[in-house]
């Protein structure tokens, strides 16, 4: 599940990621595109801010496997938010961590190869729960998975929401601190 990285690996596909956006950034100040410039540099910062906020909650197992999902190859992209303040999770990380695993492992195996899968994952963190707000789109060859996952929830889990298709899902799942 998790892989143990060590201080070179992190700073090497560190470097990697921050070369990518700056060659992008380059690239659109030579051809001229300043709002595209501008709109780079508000997503970084946004993005930022994202991890910043995750790394806040003190569930480091949970926050690396989001922080580092890109860092192999996927058949799925996935972007993340953190809204509202933090909260200290690390009672809870090991089991944060295996519960969002299950679920990425699943929907590697669901998706169309060939397709341009996405997740969109919002977390909206309140006093007493996180809500959980889980937006994929693409192509899912099987949506059985989706069911079978959201009604075998750990304690504390509640699924309050969700809407399943082949091309695009919402599900909603609550956790309670």
């Amino acid at each position: 599940m998790m892989r143990n990285r060590g201080t070179l690996d992190v700073l090497r596909h560190s470097r990697h990621d921050w070369l990518n956006r700056i060659q992008l950034i380059k690239a659109n100040l030579s051809l001229g595109r300043l709002e595209r410039v501008n709109n780079l540099i508000e997503e970084i910062v946004l993005e930022a801010n994202h991890e910043s906020n995750l790394t806040n909650l003190q569930a480091p197992a949970f926050a690396e496997h989001l922080i580092t999902f890109h860092w192999e190859p996927r058949l799925f992209s996935m972007e993340y938010e953190i809204i509202g303040e933090p909260v200290n999770l690390s009672k809870a990380d090991e089991l944060l961590c295996k519960w969002i695993s299950s679920l990425f492992t699943d929907l590697e195996k669901a998706v169309n190869k060939k397709a341009d899968n996405h997740l969109f994952l919002s977390l909206h963190i309140e006093e007493a729960e996180i809500r959980f707000f889980f937006d994929i789109n693409g192509i899912l060859e099987d949506t059985n998975f989706l069911t079978e996952w959201l009604q075998v929830q750990p304690d504390g889990f509640s699924v309050i929401g969700q809407e399943i298709s082949p091309e695009q899902s919402s599900i909603q799942v609550s956790y309670k601190l």
